[in-house]
Order: structure tokens, then sequence, then C-alpha cells
């Protein structure tokens, strides 16, 4: 029950939270704010603590490479530094300068890449920042509102402070819990769906900065009884309340990204991974001469990233990789080939859009750092040189993102770029020029009323566009070869699996 002292409310961690280094700190920090400190003066001792380790980290990001990511060298630190800044600033800026007996009355929890359970591989520094608070009904509109005020105080400081991104949204950032419970009731089996994945997905990996075990439980023994395919929905599935893996592999949702250096937001095509832009891509080029389109894009979080968050997320609700395809019973994690590419994968998409954060400087609170694109990719060749070229090849190569034939080809088209090599060249009837792309780039070598011969430069954008195409194929043949036939036995209906068979083309 909420207390009614009038006295600051202890918000001093558990012991059984992991302190990742900065106990001390934590101690410290608790001890300011029961003498008396200010919210303000605890954020800036929370930031004079942030800014010699970032400083000592954005220094070894200059050498990030395929074998520090993996090894957790940066991005496993990146991650405690900043849960630490970000949950201290959420304790003693936020709840610290809330009425204790308002702060008693809430159920506050972060959850996403930067607080789950789950995640072993680290967080960039780009890392969204997802926070969420449900309150006793009894709470006033006033109070309310007294919470939205201190929370857009937070994302205010997280940014100015640490350059970290804290999502707000009205419709359930801070909700009643009578609002949750009318939601996961909803008359519109949609919007039923989505909410119930939402908790239920989330259960067993977020991080509570505010405990209300009353809250809590009327919350998720609402949503336990789901199977546990509904993590596959959330995360991967047709009914994921965001973009996922079976709405862009199946063209069920375009993908939507936020523009470099605007507020502004584009609904994309030629999406990596999408069985339409295959097949635009079959029409459009001639087989067997690979060649980039002008412009393409992938999104890393959601055909990489959410696939292996699911398989971790399995994992820490007690599941084998068996259970999801990987690997066989009772074996360890490791000797599944394709648990490992799901982990060599995951670290390069945590690279580059640590890169995108650090190196291309397309800052601001908007940036949406889930996709890379042929002209992201020039930028940080452009920003990064050899350097990059290099670090991107360990990670394709050497972290066996690429078949042994395909990194040949890789080898060789990269040695088409570095000497401009000048023999790929196209030539055929004047009307099947017409048939290539908008805005490709090519050298008139011959052209008359009936037959046309040009030359075809080499870029970057073509080796990114080689080692994300091979990525996309194998991404689908791990998800809808060896993920998507286990759902029937997580609980997942059989004619809501034969939907997904035919969603995403598997074969009877």
């Amino acid at each position: 029950m909420p207390s009614t002292s009038s006295s600051r409310p202890d918000l001093r961690p558990s012991p059984s939270e992991p302190k990742e280094g900065y106990g001390s700190y934590e101690a410290e920090l608790a001890a300011a704010f029961a003498a008396g400190a200010r919210p303000s003066e605890l954020a800036a001792r929370i930031e004079a603590i942030y800014r010699p380790i970032d400083r000592r980290l954005l220094t070894g990001a200059s050498s990030l490479s395929g074998r520090s990511v993996d090894a957790g060298d940066y991005l496993s630190a990146r991650k405690g530094l900043n849960r630490f800044a970000i949950e201290s600033l959420v304790k003693y800026a936020f709840l610290g300068s809330l009425k204790p007996e308002l702060a008693d009355k809430l159920f506050v929890f972060g959850l996403g890449r930067l607080f789950s359970s789950y995640n072993d591989l680290g967080a960039q520094h780009s890392t969204d920042v997802d926070i969420n608070v449900i309150t006793e009904d009894g709470v006033t509109k006033r109070a309310l509102d007294e919470i939205w005020t201190g929370l857009e105080r937070l994302r205010h400081d997280c940014h100015a402070r640490f350059g970290a991104a804290l999502e707000l949204h009205r419709d359930y950032t801070v909700q009643r819990l009578s609002a949750v419970d009318a939601k996961l009731k909803d008359a519109d089996p949609t919007n039923r769906l989505a909410t119930a994945l939402f908790y239920r997905s989330n259960e067993a990996s977020i991080r509570i900065f505010k405990d209300h075990p009353s809250i809590r439980d009327a919350v998720f023994s609402q949503v336990r009884p789901l199977p546990d395919a509904a993590l596959f929905e959330h995360f991967l599935g047709l009914s994921s309340g965001k973009p996922s893996f079976a709405k862009l592999r199946s063209d069920a949702e375009p993908l939507i990204i936020g523009l470099d250096g605007s507020c502004d937001r584009l609904a994309v095509s030629h999406v990596l991974g999408s069985r339409s832009f295959g097949l635009w891509l079959r029409r459009h080029f001639p087989q067997g001469l690979f060649i980039a389109p002008p412009e393409w894009f992938f999104s890393m979080k959601y055909m990489v990233n959410r696939v292996y968050d699911y398989v971790c997320a399995m994992r820490s609700l007690g599941h084998e990789l068996s259970a999801v395809g990987l690997g066989k019973p009772g074996r360890p994690a490791g000797v599944d080939p394709d648990f490992e590419y799901l982990r060599a994968a995951h670290g390069l998409m945590l690279y580059l859009q640590e890169l995108i954060q650090t190196s291309i400087g397309a800052f601001g609170i908007e940036v949406d750092f889930g996709w890379i694109s042929g002209s992201r990719f020039h930028r940080l060749v452009e920003l990064g040189g050899e350097g990059f070229i290099a670090n991107f090849e360990t990670m394709a190569l050497e972290g066996g993102l690429l078949r042994p034939s395909e990194a040949e080809r890789y080898r060789r088209l990269k040695t088409k770029i570095l000497t401009r090599s000048g023999d790929r060249v196209l030539e055929g009837p004047i009307a099947g020029l017409k048939k290539l792309p908008e805005g490709l780039r090519y050298e008139t070598i011959f052209m008359d009323g009936a037959r046309y011969r040009i030359r075809i430069p080499y870029t970057w954008s073509d080796l990114a566009f080689f080692v994300f195409s091979a990525i996309s194929v194998r991404m689908a043949q791990i998800v809808e070869g060896r993920i998507l036939p286990t759902l029937p036995s997580l609980g997942m209906p059989r004619p809501e699996y034969a939907r997904y068979r035919k969603a995403l083309g598997v074969g009877a």
C-alpha cells in the first residue's frame, strides 16, 4: 500500500540490482539525496561522474572494431555507463522532484536495449531511452500533469547532458492503472492484442526504477496466460505495434525512416529483404551483372536486431535454443552456426548504429539510427576511410556473415572499386535502357537509335549492397526456415501459423 509519510521516498536500489562497477557512485548519490540535495544538484553530479568515463569510451570508439564489439570492450561499457546515468536521473532528477506521496503511487520501469535483462552485447550510444509510468487510479489530473512535466524535464536532461533520446508518448508513457486495464480489454481485437503483446513480451526484461507490486501484478497477471509465441508476434510478427521483420518481408507495411538533419519522416521502397524489392530488382537489372540501385535501404533494427532480441528474450524465459529452432536440446549455444550468425550480424548492426551517432553527425533528438542506405554508407566511408572499411570487412568476413563464395566475390568487388575498374559494361536494345532505374549513373560508350553500350562505375554502395543483400537472405532463411516452424509448439494456433507461412511465402 502507498505510504502516507511526508519524508523523501526511499529510492535506494535493492541489493539484488547489478551494480556494473557504479556501486560507489550510486551510494554517493543515495546519501546526497537522503541528506536533502536538490534534484538539479544531483543531476549535475551525475553528469560530472559521466563525463570523464564518456571521454574514455569515445576515445576507444575511434578504434571500434568487430573484435571489440564482440568482446564487449566498448558497447558493454557504453551500456553500463548510460544505464547508470539514465537510471540515476530517473531516480533523483525525476522521481526525486515529485512529492513523496505522489511518487509512492507510481510503478515506473524502463525497457528496450538499454535496460533489457537479455541484452548481452551492450548498447550503442544512440540507443533510445524507453520509460513507462503507471499510476494508481486515484491520481488526479493535476498530479498527472506534474508527472508529465517532470518527464519533459527528464527528456531535456537526458539529451542535454548525455545525448540520449527519451521517447515520450501521450498515449502510453503515463497512464492510470484503469487506462491500462481498459486497453487490455479493448473491444477492438487489434488494439487489445497490441497492448497485451507489449506487456507480455516485456515482463521478464524490464528494469524497475520504482516498484508498486499491486500495480505490477494487476497488469502482468492479465497477460501471463498468453503463450510464449506472443513474443514472436511482439518482436517479429504481423501483429506487432511497430514495423517488424514479418511486415517488411511480406510488404505488409513500408519502412518509415527519419531523415538525417530533418524532423521529416518518409516511407521508403527499395528495402532489402522485402519480397517486392527482390522482384523489382530482377525486373530492372540483368541477372548475373551485380549492380546496386541508385538508392536502397536496409532496416538494421527490424531485419536483424529484433530477430536476435527475440531469441535472447526466449532464452531469458528459460527456453533452450532448440525451442526456437536453433541448436539441439542440452547443447551449448555456441555450437549452432545460425545462432552465431545472428550474434555476429547483430554486432555489426550495433557497430554501424554507433558510428551513425558518433561519426556522421546526424545530431538531434529525433534522429533515426535504425537503418543504413547507400548514401549513409558512402558517408561513413568518407569519414572513416580505410579504417572503417577494414573494420566493416573484419566483421563481415571474420564474423562469418558471408559464405566462402560470397567472401571471394566481396574481395573481387572491393578490388574493382579501389582500382576504379571500367569493366562493368552493359549493352542491348535501346528499349532496354529505359528499363534501368531512374538516377542510375553511367557513362555512354555507344548509342544510336537501335542499341546502346554503357559503362557503370563501381561504388562503395555496391559493396555495402552486396553485404546487406547476403545478410537479408540469410536472415530470411533463419527466421522462415528455423524459427517459424517452432511457433505451433510455443502456442501459436495452427490457422495463425498458416497465415504466416502464406504471408512469408514459405513453401508447403
